[in-house]
């Protein structure tokens, strides 16, 4: 609390001068177009300057539409009502929230930065991959310097390392994800944990077997301890683990585990449905396909060593303005929306995971926190873009393989050269 009271005095100085407004309604209007700007970032809060204007200092925010504060959800009205307190808090600001189409956002954020770079987002939700993209095109600032929040304990593992890129902080997270079993609680005596025992009982599991990023087989081949080395012109496999990997989804499919009726499944929506009209007594999905309307309980997923091993992905709260006085507002109000007892609330509503073991405290359930908490702590970031453009269609065309009968050795060997 003191050091929260002293970041707020030290703020409050900058806004002293610059006057009070009341709490402006959010907007969610179009981006200007934009013109380079300076990309170092103050490593203090800055002093205060003499007062030009008796308007209030604006906050720029950026948003996809999942999390338009604007939506009449009870995790909008959340979100609304947490900008709204942070404003309360300094009467100095106003936030100015702006939607923005995921699909199209890195390329507004580029636009913007080139023609008018006065109009970028102090403040941005950015999904794990896009960050990565948005810190090699040079468009964002880290976090160094202007807070330790990033090394504060009380974050998963997994979600610490959504916010890096090569060990420098670029985001903070706020929403999790993770890929896990739901399952039918009439079906198992306990929460599934063993391959073996699963394939012993033709139990038939659903999971996108036409995912081109084939993400259930890369987590299952990471779990060996494996990796994707990006190596010249191509990503370097493990011939031993991707040969295990192999041998396992043959001996699946042989026995019905893995049901040819989910050989055409692209989607999680696609292996939920089979779920829930019977077809499968297990699906392998993200945590956010399920949560909003739950299926039955949650297991994390076991690794080929039968080890709890999951892929786990999020947004982040990412720096983009070109206002360097309004980065250290900016970080605060990152900081004010990832607090551990919002963060318990909002994601219960939003449909998310909490990225902090003590919001995931707050949720009421305790059959699904004990479960979600496992999954979460098995959790690795999904690898990047660039790996998964070339391993996920390598592993995805090795499962059809597979269920076309064709051997593992010789789909070893055939994937293991297309990846050099």
């Amino acid at each position: 609390m003191m050091k929260r009271a002293l970041r707020i005095a030290q703020l409050a100085l900058t806004l002293l001068l610059v006057g009070c407004s009341s709490l402006a309604p959010l907007l969610a209007t179009p981006t200007p177009a934009p013109v380079p700007r300076a990309t170092s970032t103050p490593e203090a809060i800055p002093t205060p300057t003499a007062a030009t204007t008796n308007q209030p200092r604006l906050l720029r925010v950026w948003l996809p539409p999942r999390f338009d504060p604007n939506a009449e959800t009870p995790a909008a009205e959340l979100f609304k009502r947490r900008l709204l307190e942070f404003e309360g808090e300094y009467p100095g600001i106003r936030i100015e929230v702006r939607i923005k189409s995921e699909a199209d956002i890195l390329n507004a954020l580029s636009i913007t930065d080139n023609a008018a770079p006065a109009s970028m987002p102090d403040l941005i939700a950015l999904s794990h991959t896009d960050m990565q993209a948005a810190v090699s095109a040079g468009l964002l600032h880290s976090f160094d310097g202007l807070t330790t929040l990033p090394q504060d304990p009380d974050w998963y593992a997994f979600a610490r390392d959504l916010g890096k890129l090569q060990d420098i902080e670029y985001g903070i997270p706020f929403a999790g994800d993770v890929l896990l079993a739901v399952y039918r609680p009439a079906v198992f005596e306990e929460p599934p944990s063993a391959w073996e025992a699963l394939i012993e009982s033709n139990v038939p599991v659903a999971f996108p077997a036409a995912d081109p990023k084939a993400l259930f087989s890369l987590s299952l081949y990471l779990s060996e301890g494996a990796q994707t080395v990006k190596n010249q012109g191509g990503v370097a496999l493990d011939e031993e683990s991707l040969l295990r990997l192999l041998f396992f989804q043959k001996q699946a499919i042989d026995a019905g585990t893995f049901p040819r009726s989910i050989m055409d499944h692209q989607t999680d929506e696609q292996s939920l449905q089979l779920y829930r009209a019977g077809g499968a007594d297990l699906a392998i999905v993200w945590a956010s396909s399920d949560l909003p309307a739950p299926g039955g309980r949650y297991a994390p997923l076991p690794g080929l060593n039968n080890l709890p091993y999951s892929l786990g992905d999020g947004w982040v709260w990412a720096l983009a303005g070109s206002d360097l006085e309004n980065q250290p507002l900016a970080v605060e109000l990152a900081s004010y929306l990832v607090e551990s007892s919002y963060m318990s609330e909002w994601t219960r509503a939003v449909g998310y995971l909490p990225t902090r073991p003590q919001a995931l405290a707050g949720w009421d359930d305790e059959d699904l926190k004990n479960s979600i908490g496992e999954a979460l702590r098995s959790a690795h970031p999904v690898p990047s873009e660039e790996s998964l453009s070339v391993v996920g269609p390598l592993l995805q065309e090795a499962l059809i393989r597979l269920y076309n009968g064709e051997q593992p050795e010789a789909v070893a060997r055939s994937v293991i050269e297309s990846a050099k």
